[in-house]
């Protein structure tokens, strides 16, 4: 069964900050949050006995007055985890609210041909089930002439993309930043 390879591609430039920021964010959690881990583990494993004692008291009487329920701790500690999964819900969300509600295709009725400023593929170790990839090609939006970043999802249409050859672009005239990328 033979399947036929996808030519046509979103792109989204809100969908890819909102992207990258939350990585970013999340990034700066997963140092901070070790750190603060192994700075009070090593602390505590150093400090005198006497004082030992003084802190657990402290800490009790903090949480006898804090009537902090142990679910909200556990959920406060697994926060790195939540961050992950609201940035990639918002991300989501967003790219379908913008592609089918605000955005629809119907309405981009602009064509232009644009070079492809750069191809990229990044190999991505980190999966179990081996290695995925992602293929991205970056070109320039006309009317603003922002690059923007657009992810090919095939590879079969990714080696037929060349640096520098043109591609076909449907945009708004408005400074949105939403393109369909066709590759012939």
């Amino acid at each position: 069964m033979n399947t036929i390879p996808k030519t046509e591609f979103y792109a989204d430039r809100a969908v890819d900050q909102i992207g990258n920021v939350i990585k970013i964010i999340y990034k700066i959690i997963w140092w901070i949050w070790p750190t603060v881990f192994w700075i009070c583990f090593f602390s505590l494993w150093f400090v005198p006995k006497d004082m030992m004692k003084v802190l657990q008291d402290m800490g009790s009487r903090l949480l006898a007055i804090l009537p902090v329920p142990d679910t909200v701790l556990y959920t406060f500690a697994l926060l790195p985890f939540w961050l992950w999964l609201v940035g990639e819900l918002l991300s989501s969300v967003v790219k379908i609210v913008r592609k089918y509600m605000l955005y629809p295709k119907s309405d981009f009725t602009e064509t232009a041909m644009v070079t492809v400023e750069k191809k990229e593929l990044i190999v991505h170790h980190s999966s179990k089930s081996g290695t995925s990839r992602s293929y991205l090609i970056w070109i320039k939006r006309p009317v603003s002439q922002s690059l923007m970043k657009v992810n090919v999802e095939q590879a079969g249409t990714f080696e037929k993309i060349k640096e520098g050859n043109p591609v076909a672009v449907k945009h708004l005239l408005t400074p949105t930043n939403i393109v369909y990328l066709t590759v012939e």
